[in-house]
């Protein structure tokens, strides 16, 4: 049974803690606004300790930095990354499952496999999140060069609705990063690895592939294909690049799927699969006639089947910890839980939030066929109704420009590029008018012109 205990972190309520490791722990979290909206995500939050090692932090902004360039439906998405207090935290999607360690897991103690369809299908589902993170290219149309590098079980999500899903581009190799590994150090974990980077070589796309497939072997077998007593022997054996073929360790392993393994297994990079994208194909051709669509539905009732005990618990606790988040809101004092943590008053906050009213002006746009909704408040900071509460001595003169795209967008605000992000709040704004761009992957680029008073 769980003993956490919800907390507030900056607008960000902690409901669960779903797990704990060396360098970060990770929570499920709720973010409250206006009508009574709630969201429910995930918080990755580096330990205090690890908030001073600089080599550490500048990785955990590359896992944000790329990730937030990231959108795609097998991908985990990432809506806010930041610093409250002493710690570095990441905001990302919720995926309301198990990654495929878990479900492995669960499965050897039952003594059973994991069904060859949904082993096919969740390595399908793998690759396309794969291939679009490989192809992905910044606005110029350069190549971003994205290498996950940590292609693991842990590292592959899936939900109670059959979603797949990648995660922790943490490691990840990219054009982008700020910080770039040494040749020849060795980055993930090693029983995952491909042989070219077991030697410390330089890695492209296919070094994912390789261990896409060791996953999917493990996935068709239930056993480990690399694992060793030690390290130094496991990268051994992957150099060696000697694989046993699936159905000698389970029968029921078809041909044509076997095949696939061992074209994605190859140590030969050029008898392995070129792309994530030929691999894909493949194993669609293997599933038909069943389409990832119906093979879905049955992942859901698998998932659903097999974790049936944890879901009840995670819903008991989720309610719980959400009970006593909405307690700490509403005790919370109102400028805070009302988002205005960026608020340019300064001094007693609860005493000028009763002095100040706050009057919200601006457009709420939909941009059809892609599902990206931009918000755009400009706050107009009013004068206190009795004019004998004073603040400082001076009149507020600076407004504050609040900006929300979802999922994410490119801003611009009066030609100076903001960054790519979810939302963007821009305080003691000189009053006039300001020309915001939103630019999004298959969107129409939006313009608005905002006044802020």
């Amino acid at each position: 049974m769980s003993t956490f205990e919800p907390e507030a972190f900056g607008k960000y309520y902690l409901v669960d803690k779903i797990a704990t490791g060396g360098m970060a722990e990770i929570f499920k979290a709720k973010t409250y606004s206006h009508g009574g909206f709630e969201n429910l995500i995930v918080i990755k939050r580096i330990l205090a300790h690890l908030g001073e090692n600089e080599e550490f932090v500048e990785m955990f902004i590359d896992e944000a930095k790329v990730s937030v360039a990231l959108q795609h439906a097998n991908i985990v998405r990432i809506y806010d990354f930041g610093k409250i207090l002493e710690n570095y935290f990441i905001a990302m999607e919720c995926v309301d499952g198990k990654d495929v360690r878990g479900v492995l897991r669960k499965l050897s103690r039952k003594r059973r496999f994991l069904p060859i369809e949904f082993a096919a299908y969740i390595a399908h589902e793998a690759c396309k999140g794969l291939d679009y993170a490989h192809r992905k290219k910044d606005l110029h149309g350069n190549p971003y060069g994205i290498v996950h590098r940590d292609i693991s079980p842990s590292n592959i999500l899936v939900s109670y609705e059959g979603e797949v899903k990648i995660a922790d581009f943490g490691i990840a190799k990219a054009e982008l990063n700020t910080y770039n590994t040494a040749d020849g150090v060795l980055k993930g974990k090693f029983e995952y690895m491909s042989p070219e980077q077991a030697r410390g070589e330089s890695l492209d796309n296919q070094s994912d592939i390789f261990s896409l497939g060791i996953i999917l072997y493990e996935m068709l077998t239930g056993r480990r294909l690399f694992k060793t007593d030690s390290d130094v022997a496991t990268l051994e054996k992957i150099k060696s690049g000697d694989v046993e073929p699936p159905s000698r360790v389970n029968a029921r392993v078809p041909e044509r799927l076997e095949r696939i393994v061992m074209k994605a297994l190859a140590g030969d990079k050029g008898q392995r699969y070129q792309s994530a994208k030929e691999m894909q194909d493949d194993l669609l051709e293997f599933l038909f006639p069943a389409t990832p669509d119906v093979t879905r539905g049955s992942m859901s009732r698998f998932m659903q089947g097999l974790f049936t005990d944890e879901i009840g618990e995670e819903r008991r606790r989720l309610e719980s910890g959400s009970k006593v988040a909405k307690e700490l809101r509403e005790s919370a004092p109102v400028d805070q839980w009302d988002g205005q943590t960026n608020s340019t008053i300064s001094g007693n906050k609860a005493a000028a939030a009763g002095a100040l009213s706050f009057l919200g002006v601006g457009l709420v746009l939909l941009l059809l066929g892609g599902g990206i909704a931009a918000a755009l408040v400009a706050w107009v900071v009013l004068n206190p109704a009795e004019p004998e509460v004073i603040i400082q001595e001076k009149e507020i003169t600076t407004g504050i420009l609040d900006i929300t795209v979802m999922p994410i967008g490119r801003i611009t605000v009066n030609d100076e590029f903001r960054g790519e992000h979810p939302s963007l709040t821009l305080s003691d704004l000189e009053p006039g008018t300001y020309q915001v761009l939103i630019e999004a992957d298959e969107q129409e680029p939006h313009r608005e012109t905002v006044q802020v008073v």
